[in-house]
């Protein structure tokens, strides 16, 4: 369990408790949910998901809370956000899309989307905060542990990172379509701002990873 507290300048706090092993659909009753949260409505171009099987977009129903509470708010409003796990408590004054981005981030990364759920490990070992290079280090890290793993399993392993810059492709067309989904559940521009860091995060990450990498390269020899 990780939480997430914004302490907003009008004396408003919002609290979000974000399971790390989420619950699935089923057990949410995403029949009580907004219909932006329908599947069908804005459906990610590269979603694998069918209408048949899934009513609802995981990822829609999962950060519908953290939506509807940060409709209304102007992305540039500061606040005191707190992210509380067992281990240690992170503190940072910042506006307001700062501190959504990296709980977005979270929750997308800890859905049961078949693309973002890709990067759980990352939700795992979540870094509130992080910035373009720490979000590098750790999911290439991340990535390569798993070709690690593949590699013991006997399955030949992508050292060329090839896998990596595919599932960033993919992540940016969801952040990209998923836009349309927020607009809908938006009355300001919070929510909006939010999920545009994480797109143009992604966009970053997939055309400047093995330039960034290199940059990384002298701190190993």
């Amino acid at each position: 369990m990780l939480s997430y507290e914004f302490s907003l300048d009008n004396g408003i706090v919002h609290r979000f408790d974000i399971r790390l092993d989420p619950v699935p659909q089923a057990a949410k009753n995403p029949a009580s949910s907004a219909d932006w949260t329908r599947l069908r409505f804005h459906q990610c171009a590269n979603c694998p998901l069918q209408a048949d099987d899934e009513t609802h977009c995981p990822v829609a129903v999962d950060i519908e809370e953290v939506a509807e509470k940060f409709k209304d708010i102007i992305s540039f409003e500061r606040a005191d956000v707190r992210v509380i796990s067992e281990e240690r408590e992170y503190f940072r004054n910042c506006d307001v899309q700062t501190g959504l981005k990296s709980l977005l981030g979270l929750v997308m990364a800890s859905s049961s989307c078949p693309i973002l759920s890709k990067f759980k490990p990352m939700a795992q070992f979540h870094l509130p905060f992080s910035t373009v290079d720490e979000t590098i280090y750790r999911v290439t890290g991340a990535y390569l542990l798993k070709q690690y793993f593949l590699f013991k399993d006997g399955s030949k392993p992508d050292l060329d990172l090839k896998g990596l810059e595919s599932h960033y492709e993919d992540m940016k067309q969801v952040n990209r379509d998923f836009m349309q989904r927020i607009r809908t559940a938006s009355e300001s521009d919070a929510n909006l701002n939010a999920i545009n860091i994480l797109w143009s995060l992604s966009a970053v990450v997939g055309l400047t990873l093995d330039e960034r990498l290199e940059k990384m390269k002298p701190l190993f020899f």
